[in-house]
């Protein structure tokens, strides 16, 4: 529907003023086709990143700070609890170690998760997670973040999962506004992402840091993290690599194929619009680019769905009504997860393997997370059903 005012469609007005400038952006150069400040490279070479220093990152106040952002919610560790409680002589330590080169990263762990999916995560002694966290904060995230794609969601300042489904919603919104609910969603899944991502792809990542940094962030990459072939995840390093890893796909979705309804959650992205056979092209063209990084889409995770009916994103369906309201719901077996769980938990608190209330504290937990959900009778059952639980033990 356009704007009375302007005559165009609503919303690009408001893009237009907040990137302060009220006539037509390059190609781009819009916040939500360029990085988060609105700035990317405009002839193919990597932004620069003057003004950072080794002291900023290897310097006792960073990893002081770093320190102190590390320990959160891990104090209950024994290790974590050793190196805090003699801060002052571990951080000197750490510092000195880095600065005169005599730094040996420790060996990490490895161990398996089995929800959603299984994948074999590393584990990071806390000391090389402090000095890590001290590279990403103070040197790689501000660079690499310059580049990206506003509608690239995860695992970013003021961003994750919350944001991708809100952005996902707006972006039904927008296209009801535009198409009614005539269109369709195409949801594309990478293939073994991290398992599957090379080397050299993910070291690219760090072109645009100093190059004391990339160094820096490369050895960290080949000693602890690299497997044969991709990476293992579980430390966030890693997760910047997977942020940016597919950044050109993101702008050439945005900027060659001109697709407004898009979002990426690390390997999963959504792309809306009212033609399907576009959509199909879309598919081919990012199958190109993603076989020039050497990665390929999950042929049985991909697929098309129309905009009516559901599409499954980040733990929920969503779909858009007749109405044009974005229909969100948990997905069923979200559910199913929850009450074996809180079933075993209850049945340990029973025989005293776990403190009274952990099983109520889990499902309080699971249930704000299904909440941001349009699922109102979805928990009210849910709270029938724990309660009679409860009454049973």
């Amino acid at each position: 529907m356009p704007n009375r005012r302007t005559g165009r469609p609503h919303g690009v007005q408001q893009i237009r003023e907040h990137n302060g400038t009220r006539s037509p952006s390059p190609a781009g150069t819009t916040r939500e086709q360029g990085g988060g400040d609105g700035r990317v490279p405009r002839d193919g070479r990597p932004i620069s990143a003057p003004g950072y220093s080794e002291e900023d990152v290897i310097g006792f106040d960073a990893l002081w700070e770093s320190m102190t952002k590390c320990r959160r919610g891990v104090m209950w560790k024994g290790s974590v609890a050793s190196f805090v409680l003699n801060g002052a002589e571990s951080v000197s330590k750490l510092a000195d170690e880095l600065a005169d080169g005599t730094y040996e990263p420790r060996k990490t762990s490895t161990f398996q998760v089995t929800s959603p999916k299984v994948r074999t995560i590393t584990s990071t002694p806390f000391r090389d997670r402090v000095y890590q966290r001290s590279l990403n904060d103070n040197v790689l995230y501000p660079v690499v973040a310059r580049s990206l794609v506003y509608d690239n969601a995860a695992c970013q300042t003021g961003k994750g999962t919350d944001f991708a489904r809100n952005r996902l919603k707006c972006h039904m919104q927008r296209h009801y506004r535009r198409h009614g609910t005539a269109g369709w969603v195409l949801h594309v899944d990478v293939m073994g992402y991290y398992a599957n991502l090379p080397h050299a792809v993910g070291e690219s990542v760090f072109d645009a840091a100093p190059e004391w940094a990339r160094r820096r962030a490369v050895a960290v990459m080949r000693g602890q993290y690299a497997g044969d072939v991709g990476y293992n995840p579980g430390s966030q390093m890693v997760q910047i690599v997977g942020i940016a890893a597919l950044s050109g796909v993101d702008h050439h979705v945005k900027e060659v194929l001109r697709v407004k309804g898009y979002v990426r959650y690390m390997d999963d992205l959504v792309l809306i619009h009212e033609s399907r056979e576009y959509l199909e092209e879309c598919l081919c063209s990012i199958e190109v680019e993603l076989a020039k990084l050497g990665l390929a889409v999950h042929p049985a995770k991909t697929r098309f769905t129309r905009a009516t009916d559901k599409t499954q994103f980040l733990g929920f369906d969503f779909r858009l009504a007749d109405s044009g309201k974005v229909v969100m719901t948990l997905r069923p077996e979200s559910v199913k997860r929850m009450r074996r769980r809180i079933s075993r938990l209850m049945a340990l608190e029973a025989r005293g393997l776990r403190p009274p209330g952990t099983a109520r504290e889990a499902y309080g937990g699971w249930r704000a997370h299904a909440a941001k959900g349009d699922s109102r009778l979805l928990l009210e059952r849910c709270d029938r059903w724990f309660e009679r639980l409860g009454d049973t033990r």
